[in-house]
């Protein structure tokens, strides 16, 4: 659904029919709803399936010295999947192992000079990953991490409403040289001004399946409708028939079709509390836990038909059983 579809559905849900009759309910408080659900209820289950919905890639490079680094902004708050840095430009990634706070001491050397050397482990403090050793090289370091949902605003996918379409990739020939072609540049949805070239960030989102962003936050300059991506993120996921946006904002939630009634739902039952029909929420929430089960249940595995396997010590069968450290 897109973001207009799922606010008729919405409103459908709580029986609270248009904005004329529910001044105190208009499309921005409702839209506000969603995303909020859509992080509250959705996130901890997408994340907690590992299955590599969501899952975004951020590669940049280590300063000599500098042990702390930036989780990306837009990350699930303890969506971190790995933390990831290769010795040599072309080197092979490994993965650090994560330690707590508590261990760091066995790894930072003297008080008044850290050790550096290749990192081996990291831990998480504030909004930052801090390696150890600390890099006395320049490393490629390849963060994994579970994305936000981008904000559900006001659709620029349809025409709908007498709007215009904006925004869609026509042509993608000069993706080598980082360019894609629109029909029409999108608008930035916080201002309801066109993007401004050089400045404003762009995601692009695919319009169906899960609607994952196969770009995230980059920069861009365009002349006429055709858009030159900066950065060096990889565009091999793009295809005609996306969407460019501005960052954090989507047209439809990042869920499969399926369970876009589902956030709806979900939603609804707390417009309905706000106004009273406790009763009405009651019956939906039965409704919606029943989906919401389902929709954790479809998450894993996700290839049905590679179960995972579970690991067998075979000398365990002779009454013998390996040494744990």
């Amino acid at each position: 659904m897109r973001s207009d579809e799922i606010l008729t559905a919405l409103r459908y849900s709580a029986y609270i029919g248009d904005a004329t009759n529910f001044p105190d309910w208009d499309d921005a408080r409702l839209l506000l709803e969603l995303n909020d659900k859509l992080w509250a209820v959705f996130e901890d289950i997408v994340v907690k399936s590992r299955s590599g919905y969501w899952l975004q890639e951020s590669v940049s490079t280590t300063t000599i010295a500098k042990k702390s680094y930036r989780i990306p902004q837009r990350a699930v708050s303890g969506g971190l999947e790995s933390v990831e840095v290769a010795t040599t430009g072309t080197g092979a990634f490994y993965t650090l192992t994560e330690i707590s706070p508590n261990d760091t001491q066995d790894w930072e050397g003297p008080n008044n000079a850290a050790t550096q050397g290749v990192p081996q482990v990291f831990c998480c403090i504030g909004d930052q990953i801090v390696m150890y050793p600390t890099p006395n090289l320049a490393f490629p370091l390849r963060l994994r991490y579970y994305i936000r949902p981008s904000r559900l605003v006001t659709q620029q996918s349809s025409t709908a409403g007498g709007g215009t379409v904006r925004g869609l990739i026509t042509s993608i020939a000069g993706i080598g040289s980082r360019q894609v072609v629109v029909n029409v540049i999108p608008n930035d949805q916080d201002t309801g001004a066109g993007l401004v070239s050089g400045t404003t960030l762009i995601d692009i989102v695919h319009p169906n399946g899960w609607y994952e962003l196969p770009l995230v936050g980059a920069t861009q300059t365009f002349s006429g409708t055709t858009i030159t991506i900066g950065g060096t993120a990889d565009l091999s996921e793009i295809e005609v028939g996306d969407y460019v946006r501005a960052a954090e904002q989507t047209d439809w939630p990042c869920l499969p079709t399926d369970f876009h009634r589902c956030l709806a739902d979900v939603s609804a039952i707390k417009v309905m509390l706000s106004i009273g029909k406790k009763d009405q929420a009651d019956a939906l929430s039965e409704n919606v836990g029943n989906d919401l089960i389902r929709f954790r249940s479809l998450l894993t595995p996700r290839v049905k038909s590679e179960p995972k396997q579970t690991p067998v010590f075979l000398m365990s069968r002779g009454g013998y059983w390996p040494d744990y450290p």
